[in-house]
């Protein structure tokens, strides 16, 4: 098989861009040839790879699966010419990882010191975002891994998952001076609530006991941190998962309310396609393996 090099950069900016002509101008070439070398691509690998009957155009889903072989392939090509030249490795070693906010800040900082001791020095380029939009990014390739919640579809082939976790979503309110609570969650009286978005995956597991308590939203974010802040100011109640708020527990600066059964729990996992990632990504991967014990 005789891939070029350049055909893997081609199908890389496309798969970006979403457009031939503006992916030619990118890669400095007439939209014709650039259409001609993914055509080349394709006929190579032996199948299609662009959808090309949309507009902006998509990935087929062998495109999606060869964007993380092609980013692979270049990732081990640079890494290979640094070590020749003794140059930087900045482009071999990068481990682009999609990430749930809260997971982002909590679990993010715990990994990285383990990556130090490692052969392939994982440089992690980590992108916090809401959790369905990180999931749409390993689904499309953009990502070689992912740290989010339960998802089914997820832990299925093509993909790979790994549980690194499980958590629970506490109902939580700021404390007063005497370090009692500021609202209490009964069926009764109305409390403000700050809450997560109704799409989002914590907004839809909160859904379930939604019922069961008398809330009146204040405020609506898919963003954890920013709901930790606004219960710190006393704004109201909020789920929150345990491992963002371990600290205020323990100093009594939050307090969970409400009956047990309103604490919801939560596993998150590690997703990844089931080509092989560069070595770099590899590494990740067992040190998240490592720390689960397996």
């Amino acid at each position: 098989m005789n891939i070029e090099s350049k055909w893997l950069e081609d199908f890389l900016v496309l798969a970006d861009v979403r457009n031939f002509s503006m992916a030619a101008k990118i890669r400095n070439v007439t939209q014709p040839a650039f259409s001609r070398r993914i055509k080349a691509l394709e006929h190579m690998v032996g199948t299609e790879l662009v959808d090309r009957s949309k507009t902006p155009v998509s990935l087929t889903p062998s495109g999606r699966l060869f964007r993380i072989t092609a980013r692979s392939l270049m990732n081990q090509m640079v890494d290979g010419i640094g070590q020749l030249s003794d140059l930087s490795k900045l482009g071999g070693n990068m481990v682009r990882v999609a990430a749930a906010h809260s997971l982002a800040t909590s679990l993010v900082p715990s990994i990285q010191p383990k990556l130090l001791a490692g052969k392939h020095s994982p440089l992690l380029s980590v992108e916090a975002i809401d959790v369905d939009q990180a999931i749409e990014e390993l689904q499309e390739g953009s990502c070689d891994l992912l740290l989010a919640f339960d998802d089914e579809l997820l832990r299925l082939p093509p993909y790979q998952s790994l549980q690194i976790g499980q958590a629970e979503l506490l109902p939580v309110c700021a404390c007063n001076s005497e370090g009692q609570p500021l609202y209490q969650l009964t069926k009764d009286t109305e409390v403000p609530w700050l809450a997560y978005s109704p799409s989002s995956y914590m907004g839809r597991q909160i859904e379930a006991i939604r019922d069961q308590v008398n809330l009146k939203a204040v405020f609506l974010s898919s963003m954890t941190d920013l709901l930790k802040v606004l219960v710190l100011k006393g704004q109201g109640v909020a789920w929150l998962p345990d491992y963002a708020i371990q600290e205020e527990l323990a100093n009594g600066k939050v307090a969970v309310v409400g009956e047990p059964y309103l604490r919801l729990p939560i596993t998150y996992y590690a997703y990844r396609y089931q080509a092989r990632l560069h070595p770099a990504g590899e590494q990740v991967w067992q040190t998240l393996r490592n720390l689960n014990g397996e």
